[in-house]
């Protein structure tokens, strides 16, 4: 009888692989289905966390992720979708689960203001708690390091890059990042609509992890609100060509935001013509990126269900 995780050999270790979760997928919306945008990645045993969205704690949690590991975060930019999981994740993490280092938050400029912003927030809760509860000071504490175009994490064989992206004129600087890690790449893409900076660094990458949007005609048509918002980020047509010029061995659809259209509908402009793999993220995804990429649904393993990528670009 073979021992099998995911379709992995026990005997081979998961950590040879570059493990993804999508924790959450949403946009600013109040969907329980999709909750706010988060991605974790394992690689060479560093635990990445991008974007702290609402419930990316629970999220952690559902996964059976070890979440006093994970002190490395990352911030695309600073819209509230995108930070309003950090208190949970901060303080729960801190007095529950008994964290014993500091955050590490790498983040845009204004990441430091919002830090400080965050710990007069709680100010009288990390002073009462400290008073009488067990968990270690050093947990509570944070590492801020705001960054440009750069490498922003370069350990044990696991690098960063940030790279500009365009989130609209209103929003500057928003981030993209590439992690690379023994021969392996993740593009996440941030929020954008079609910029040089993805197209450059998601070229050739195992998986290109991007947000989307879409409407219907009759909603772009009577609703100036959604043309701006959607100005600003990538719409289907806009994916497929991203698809097209970058060719990532997967694309999977993140951050979904739709108005009047289904999820179908967006797979299919996106895939139309192109013979690449794409495939619309959920909440509590896992993804082990090696030789091949096996991508699973979130739940227990079910083997039957394991969506085989081809090796090749």
């Amino acid at each position: 009888m073979e021992h099998l995780y995911n379709g992995v050999h026990l005997d081979a270790p998961l950590d040879a692989h570059l493990r993804i979760w999508t924790l959450g997928t949403g946009s600013p919306s109040l969907s329980v289905q999709r909750h706010g945008i988060a991605t974790l990645i394992k690689a060479n045993g560093r635990w990445l966390l991008f974007d702290v969205g609402r419930a990316a704690l629970q999220r952690m949690y559902e996964c059976g992720i070890p979440i006093p590991e994970v002190t490395d975060v990352f911030l695309t930019h600073l819209h509230s979708d995108h930070i309003c999981g950090m208190p949970d994740f901060w303080m729960t993490g801190w007095f529950v689960l008994h964290r014993k280092k500091p955050l590490r938050i790498f983040g845009p400029e204004g990441t430091r203001r919002m830090i400080e912003g965050l710990k007069e927030l709680h100010h009288f809760d990390v002073t009462a708690r400290s008073k009488y509860e067990t968990a270690l000071s050093s947990g509570k504490d944070f590492d801020v390091h705001e960054f440009g175009e750069e490498v922003v994490y370069d350990e044990d064989g696991v690098r960063v890059i940030s790279f500009l992206v365009d989130h609209g004129p209103a929003v500057r600087p928003a981030y993209g990042f590439r992690v690379e890690c023994a021969g392996r790449s993740v593009v996440l893409s941030g929020d954008t609509t079609i910029c040089p900076g993805v197209l450059e660094h998601a070229a050739g990458c195992d998986v290109l992890i991007h947000e989307i949007a879409a409407a219907s005609r009759r909603q772009l048509a009577g609703n100036e609100i959604t043309r701006r918002i959607l100005s600003i980020h990538t719409d289907p047509d806009q994916m497929n060509e991203i698809c097209r010029r970058a060719r990532p061995r997967l694309t999977l659809l993140n951050h979904v935001s739709l108005w009047r259209v289904t999820q179908y509908d967006i797979l299919a402009r996106v895939r139309a013509g192109y013979d690449g793999a794409v495939e619309l993220a959920l909440d509590r995804m896992e993804v082990l990126v090696g030789d091949a990429i096996r991508l699973f649904p979130p739940g227990p393993p079910k083997l039957a269900q394991d969506l085989i990528v081809s090796d090749t670009h």
